[in-house]
């Protein structure tokens, strides 16, 4: 790995900004492609955060979506001058939590063979700086194409183990995310090569796993359980009132959820809603004799 200062132009690029106030905490991550794409990601925290923890957040989920987009080179642009100069070895760390942050950020940083990280005002890094406000804001609707991820821990906390939020140790995430973080394969030879051809589409953030969808925004993968409230909750008026199947999937993947059976899973609970069947096209036609 080097640390690139000098004036050589990067084709990847990476802004972040974190966010915090009395209420609730956040952070931005925007990451500029070489065909001009932007993956934008808005870090919402379910712990309370210090402005310069939010910072780290900010840059450490940053740096682990350029690893999924699979750039080995970056340019990093930050607004935060303690970040910046304590990766630089220019501030020294000296509170604990600081320095567990920084040796995390600087384990990240060695996966890549060059880097630089620039320190800019907040007016030049004004995307991130939104996307992070827009994340310690209590809404519940995002914008398309922005991923909305759920920090549910500090990212220097070791996260919990597979499933044990929502009591789902053996989903279909368990095989993905064992091999992802632990590098363990099915033991059946022929469904470990699909595994780790399936698995090239997921990463691990923050302990959770993520998608890469279509659009290059990362959707977080769920387990039956969970997957049952969430399609509950968005048909009942969370993000429009009782859609029909397809749309209800489409709905649930903008809000940055994913899991394999989301269409079907979807058609189902609209097929059972009596509201739905009211308000649905009914076939005038009469049948053919």
């Amino acid at each position: 790995m080097m640390v690139e200062q000098n004036k050589k132009i990067f084709k990847w690029q990476l802004l972040v900004d974190g966010s915090s106030n009395t209420h609730d905490s956040g952070a931005g991550v925007v990451v500029s492609t070489p065909e001009g794409d932007s993956v934008e990601c808005a870090l919402r925290f379910d712990f309370k955060a210090t402005n310069n923890q939010a910072e780290y957040e900010a840059l450490i989920a940053g740096l682990k979506v350029c690893i999924v987009l699979g750039t080995d080179e970056v340019e990093i642009f930050s607004d935060s001058q303690v970040v910046v100069n304590q990766v630089l070895d220019e501030y020294q760390a000296r509170d604990e939590s600081m320095i567990t942050y920084l040796e995390l950020a600087k384990e990240l940083l060695e996966r890549f063979k060059e880097y630089r990280i620039v320190h800019v005002s907040r007016e030049e890094n004004e995307q991130a700086d939104a996307l992070a406000k827009l994340a310690s804001a209590t809404i519940n609707i995002w914008p398309k194409n922005i991923s909305m991820i759920r920090l549910l821990q500090p990212s220097i906390v070791k996260s919990k183990e597979v499933g044990a939020v929502f009591g789902e140790r053996n989903s279909w995430i368990t095989p993905i995310k064992k091999y992802l973080v632990n590098d363990v394969l099915l033991s059946d030879p022929l469904e470990a090569k699909r595994l780790k051809y399936r698995a090239t589409r997921y990463s691990v953030l923050n302990g959770e796993l993520y998608k890469m969808g279509y659009s290059r925004a990362l959707q977080r993968c769920v387990g039956p359980k969970e997957a049952e409230g969430i399609l509950r909750s968005i048909h009942s008026g969370n993000c429009g009132n009782h859609a029909g199947g397809v749309s209800l999937a489409h709905k649930t993947l903008r809000q940055g959820f994913y899991w394999p059976t989301l269409f079907a899973d979807a058609k189902r609970m609209a097929a059972r809603c009596e509201a739905c069947q009211k308000i649905a096209n009914n076939i005038r036609q009469p049948g053919e004799r």
